[in-house]
């Protein structure tokens, strides 16, 4: 009986059940096979990350290439640029230069036309007072000398006959 006692208040019969009770509850969990997964898992990802490392460089080296000549083509949009912004330039002053010669141009025919119109006013005044001044000199010299009046009448009917 000592010697199950003994047995029973070891540590060593403890540890072998334990180790046992493990190695039944692996055996169970199948340990092995999950442990198996996640390093295939693990694996699986590295491989993506690798496999999208390549594509990332892929993508880098195409994007370098197309911005290698972005210079040049910033270059070339800034000289077309500033070529449409001379010929804009350009063809706003001979617009602007046409329309100052046809505004000269109206306001010079407008000035004509009312020098011509201040002219014939001034003309129309001018006869209409020499006529009633002269109107004014008949009435005065027929006032003063009656006998112009006859022969006035007489110039006048022989003009008359004249005409006919």
């Amino acid at each position: 009986m000592e010697l199950i006692e003994l047995i029973l208040e070891s540590n060593l019969i403890n540890f072998i059940i334990m180790i046992a009770i493990i190695v039944y509850v692996a055996k169970k969990c199948n340990f092995s096979q999950k442990l198996d997964d996640a390093v295939n898992k693990v694996k699986e990802l590295i491989d993506n990350s690798e496999l999208a490392k390549q594509n990332s460089i892929e993508e880098l080296k195409e994007s370098s290439e197309k911005t290698k000549n972005i210079k040049t083509e910033i270059d070339e949009i800034e000289q077309q640029g500033q070529e449409n912004l001379s010929n804009m330039e350009e063809k706003i002053i001979l617009d602007s230069e046409k329309q100052i010669q046809s505004i000269k141009k109206n306001a010079d025919r407008l000035l004509d036309g009312k020098e011509k119109e201040i002219v014939s006013k001034l003309s129309k005044k001018t006869v209409l007072a020499s006529l009633e001044l002269a109107k004014q000199h008949i009435i005065n010299l027929l006032k003063q000398n009656p006998e112009y009046h006859q022969q006035f009448i007489k110039e006048s009917i022989e003009e008359l006959n004249r005409l006919k």
